[in-house]
């Protein structure tokens, strides 16, 4: 049976409580703790487990200075103090996968020889006992509610209170949302989606399995381009609502060479063998040759292809270009180099 992560906010309550819980639950438990408490203040995008010996789990997050980082955790729940041998480990098997931070996190302490034996790696690497697990338990509660409290007044801002229900919110709530599943209008998704990290559960499931572009809904798909652009650097970045676009689902600013240009990405979210047709591409020129903001260029988006006319008709087009399947993935790869 499977923990959610509300599951896990309760049980690091309960620890906070009765830290002796610490001794008694799972290995599993206890590895799920440890990652919650130590991501929950970053813009986490990702976090697996992992399938090499002595690393409990590898991620990705966001720190908050909006730097990517990647990050490793091993835990040992041990009723003995840990050994010099395990920081040798843990520092050989995170130099394999080239990760920037590690950490070591035990219910107990570490010997004089395992403290010795971390120096060497500085920054890359922190051992965190007992103490210091308490620490992060504590600071955990903090932030959980200055998020919580900072999440509710942005939904309160877009005046959805009546139907969340977030008067006095309740971090597990909080926690729970999904756009996708409330019983609002499509633009009032659309508001909440942007709200803090939630963006990132949609960005963090296609960078683990890009193929996944395409069995997203056609909504979800312009919210993905519209937080993927923001990653890569675009400014500005606007999802517009559902209907009534005019052709243009985002619309984003981006610097070339210090010139400041605005481009409007119209996205097709089609089944594979349904080609993006030349009327469509030349109505999106339209969109763009009339709007009164002096949009630089139009780029049709799509996890499809285009015909044969239509790639003839972008070369030949200036204000025009447009991203296949491919070239969405490229963008992707794009984002893991970054990464």
């Amino acid at each position: 049976m499977s923990t959610s992560r509300n599951d896990i906010s309760k049980l690091i309550e309960r620890i906070r409580k009765s830290n002796s819980i610490l001794d008694t639950i799972k290995p599993s438990l206890f590895e799920s703790v440890v990652a919650e408490a130590i991501t929950r203040n970053n813009k986490l995008l990702e976090i697996n487990k992992n399938t090499f010996e002595s690393l409990d789990f590898v991620g990705k997050y966001r720190d908050q200075l909006g730097k990517i980082n990647s990050f490793a955790i091993e835990t040992k729940q041990l009723q003995k103090a840990v050994e010099a041998s395990q920081i040798h480990s843990l520092a050989v098997k995170a130099a394999q996968l080239n990760i920037d931070k590690s950490y070591l996190i035990t219910n107990s302490k570490f010997t004089n020889a395992a403290i010795e034996a971390a120096k060497p790696y500085k920054s890359r690497l922190e051992l965190i006992d007992r103490t210091g697990l308490n620490s992060l338990i504590e600071q955990y509660h903090v932030d959980k509610g200055l998020f919580t409290n900072s999440i509710a007044s942005q939904i309160a801002a877009l005046q959805l209170n009546s139907v969340l229900r977030l008067e006095n919110p309740e971090p597990s709530i909080i926690d729970s949302l999904d756009p996708y599943e409330l019983p609002i209008d499509e633009d009032e998704k659309s508001s909440l989606i942007i709200v803090d990290r939630l963006p990132f559960r949609l960005l963090s499931k296609i960078l683990s399995n890009p193929s996944d572009i395409r069995n997203i809904t056609p909504r979800q798909f312009e919210e993905f381009i519209a937080e993927l652009l923001s990653v890569l650097g675009f400014k500005d970045v606007i999802l517009t609502p559902r209907s009534g676009d005019g052709g243009k689902d985002v619309i984003a600013s981006h610097s070339i060479q210090g010139i400041p240009l605005i481009f409007y990405f119209e996205c097709k979210k089609y089944a594979e063998g349904n080609k993006i047709q030349l009327d469509t591409m030349r109505s999106l020129l339209g969109t763009v040759a009339h709007d009164s903001r002096k949009v630089n260029k139009g780029i049709l988006v799509t996890t499809s292809t285009f015909t044969k006319g239509c790639k003839e008709f972008i070369l030949a087009e200036s204000r025009l270009d447009g991203k296949d399947y491919d070239g969405v993935l490229g963008w992707v790869d794009e984002l893991r180099k970054k990464i």
